[in-house]
């Protein structure tokens, strides 16, 4: 991976975010690519982020909202950088999921040193899979208790759940990652964000904790369980290896 992926965990996103996507993607007139698909309302969603953008120094940014995953392939394919906002994942999934050269276009930005990136839905759709908002309200660490579906593969190895310390998704993350022990886990908490660069993980404004599961996971009927579970919550600043 020669670029960057930055993931940002909700809750309003930070103006350092699009300027630091716009230094790794070559500046202000870098061209820039909002896939606003994971809002119900396509055009006003990109149409919100682009300003956003724009306000900080973004001048070659576009939003289109076309469902055409012909159309978007062929814009992203001219992206140096692309940017999926908060909403719901599954929309998005739903809508181009099956779109594959879409999917590869986008991981074809960051392969060639451009950058991709999302806020809170945006931000899981990073992962190789991604949580479907399903979790059990008992938090339960069980089978099928925290439902995930495939994402669009950016990070290959890694599940990416946002919102994460605010609304206590750590059981949520745990058990997925159980499911899926493959996987590392990154929870990205509200305020804060993360870039990965290569196999470094660096961490801005709050807390990002990296989960992994450490040796076969066991399961007694329905109940999951593991004797290794490696669990760091890194601060602003600090970095880690994905």
């Amino acid at each position: 991976m020669k670029g960057a992926v930055i993931l940002a965990g909700g809750g309003g996103t930070p103006p350092e975010v699009p300027q630091t996507i716009l230094k790794l993607a070559g500046g202000a007139n870098a061209r820039g690519v909002i896939l606003a698909h994971v809002q119900q309302d396509v055009a006003r969603g990109g149409r919100r982020s682009a300003e956003f953008f724009a306000e900080n120094g973004a001048q070659n940014v576009i939003a289109p909202d076309t469902l055409d995953a012909g159309e978007l392939t062929a814009i992203v394919r001219e992206a140096r950088a692309v940017w999926i906002p908060g909403g719901d994942q599954n929309r998005f999934m739903e809508r181009l999921g099956n779109a594959a050269e879409l999917i590869q276009a986008i991981r074809e930005v960051v392969a060639r040193g451009g950058v991709a990136g999302g806020t809170s839905a945006g931000a899981s759709l990073m992962g190789a899979r991604m949580p479907t908002g399903d979790h059990s309200p008992e938090g339960d660490l069980k089978i099928g208790a925290s439902p995930t579906a495939p994402a669009l593969g950016i990070l290959p190895n890694a599940l990416v759940d946002q919102h994460f310390l605010k609304r206590q998704r750590l059981p949520r993350l745990l058990c997925a990652l159980l499911e899926n022990p493959n996987l590392t886990g990154i929870g990205v908490d509200e305020d804060a964000w993360a870039m990965i660069q290569g196999k470094k993980l660096t961490v801005h404004r709050a807390q990002v904790v990296l989960a992994r599961v450490r040796g076969k996971p066991r399961q007694q009927e329905q109940l999951l369980g593991s004797r290794a579970i490696q669990l760091q919550v890194l601060l602003p600043g600090e970095q880690a290896l994905m």
